[in-house]
């Protein structure tokens, strides 16, 4: 057994040598090596990379592509101008408007590169789990750059080239990929096992838990919500893992509290969290201090706030690597606010202090104050009587909140719980109570605890 684990291993490592060096070329040693550099240098050479990289990426974009020439013409900003904007040390890009997903819908073919050939061009698109799915283009080059980021950032999680690692996935777009056997290559060479996170049954995550014994993954790579899910049937079960993870990543949804505490208990090691989209890639990911670090490398970072550094507000990104098609101060949809201590840890990229979630997960009030989703779903911490829940914010003054609930469930939790929404939205809100026998998944596979119809 040990035998065949170290030989499957070095299988795998030779490869992920072989995949990148097909992929990135000849130099991919060398690329990663200096990837590795650049995320462990001084901060001012970080931000100095920025800047240069912002520069030419806007540069590019306004010489190449319809969106951004006219974009120039209708602020009206010269080229002088623009050479004027990174004429100091600053990255002051605010006067270039942000781009907003309805923009991209109506001016998508405006947004791609002039030189930019089709054949070059790969065709992506969001899981939609708010809405409509977002169509939108990047290329080799970008895929590229942001898996060497991806690949630095997840060995501060544990990970390492052709190690073992289970996947908890429920994202289509990647747990759909081509044939069946095709889909059994690449896992096989990569050396993971998937655990589809829409179909957890019982018995899929008993078969799972059984494998995990025998390959004894180093870590393990989640939804949140699927590995709460997974984590919650070990314990029931007095199921135990008995070898050593070194980490889990989680990514694509928000981390609760509650998610980390149990799944930390129940496997034994520490939960790295890892914050991106499909449209710009990996934005920030926890080190082992618990501060999530921006990735300065493939994206400039802004907070839309008067004070980024004490009032949360809409996280806007500017990917540096997809010339195909700029995204440039794109309105992500998720709110944050940035920190400017200097990590414990060592690492000198910035920190992102709060990350709160998706702007249609955070609700406002008649005040404007923004309530942070995660205040909801505490409230629901521990209570056994509920299985599942949603909390939908209508209007100012309207709430629905949806409920399967089992046995344990009686009306003075329901009492408690409604009290407990109307102390953070005021005493005159209204809240629906519906009781169903379930609460889907997202379109993209994801979990929404809450949904604020007025953002």
């Amino acid at each position: 057994m040990l035998i065949h684990r170290s030989t499957k291993v070095l299988i795998s490592k030779a490869a992920w040598c072989t995949y990148n060096t097909y992929r990135k070329g000849l130099s991919f040693p060398s690329q990663y090596s200096k990837t590795e550099t650049l995320f462990n240098s001084s901060r001012d050479n970080i931000l100095e990379y920025q800047r240069t990289r912002v520069r030419q990426l806007i540069q590019h974009a306004v010489q190449t592509t319809p969106y951004y020439r006219d974009l120039l013409i209708d602020i009206g900003l010269s080229h002088d101008d623009l050479t004027q904007l990174f004429s100091t040390d600053s990255t002051d890009i605010s006067i270039i408007p942000p781009l907003e997903k309805k923009s991209i819908r109506d001016q998508l073919h405006n947004l791609l590169s002039d030189i930019s050939p089709d054949q070059k061009r790969i065709e992506n698109a969001t899981g939609g789990s708010t809405g409509t799915p977002l169509k939108f283009y990047q290329d080799r080059t970008y895929w590229n750059q942001r898996n060497l980021s991806v690949y630095y950032f997840d060995r501060w999680g544990g990970w390492d080239f052709g190690e073992p690692q289970l996947v908890i996935w429920g994202a289509p777009a990647d747990v759909n990929t081509g044939s069946r056997w095709k889909q059994k290559l690449n896992r096989y060479w990569r050396n993971q096992f998937w655990l589809d996170g829409f179909q957890l049954t019982e018995t899929a995550m008993h078969t799972t838990f059984e494998k995990m014994r025998q390959w004894q993954p180093k870590t393990i790579l989640a939804y949140p919500s699927s590995l709460h899910q997974f984590a919650k049937y070990l314990n029931e079960q007095n199921l135990k893992p008995n070898w050593d993870l070194k980490g889990i990543i989680s990514s694509a949804e928000m981390l609760y509290p509650h998610y980390r505490t149990l799944a930390e208990s129940t496997f034994g090691t520490k939960i790295y969290n890892r914050y991106g989209g499909r449209e710009v890639g990996l934005i920030a990911m926890e080190c082992c201090e618990g501060r999530m670090h921006i990735n300065c490398r493939d994206i400039f970072f802004e907070i839309d706030s008067d004070d980024p550094y004490r009032i949360p507000g809409d996280i806007l990104i500017t990917q540096l690597n997809n010339w195909t098609m700029p995204f440039i101060r794109y309105r992500i949809g998720d709110i944050g606010r940035l920190s400017n201590e200097r990590c414990p840890c060592g690492n000198q990229l910035p920190v992102l202090a709060e990350l709160l979630g998706r702007s249609t997960a955070t609700f406002r009030t008649k005040s404007g104050m923004l309530v942070h989703g995660g205040y909801f779903t505490q409230q629901f911490y521990n209570i056994e009587g509920v299985s599942q829940f949603q909390l939908i914010q209508d209007s100012f003054e309207e709430c629905t909140l949806k409920l399967v609930i089992n046995g344990e469930w009686t009306e003075k939790t329901c009492d408690e719980i409604v009290l407990k929404i109307q102390e953070k939205l005021g005493t005159d809100v209204s809240v629906d109570v519906k009781y169903v026998e379930e609460i889907p998944l997202s379109r993209s596979g994801k979990r929404e605890f809450t949904i604020s119809r007025l953002t």
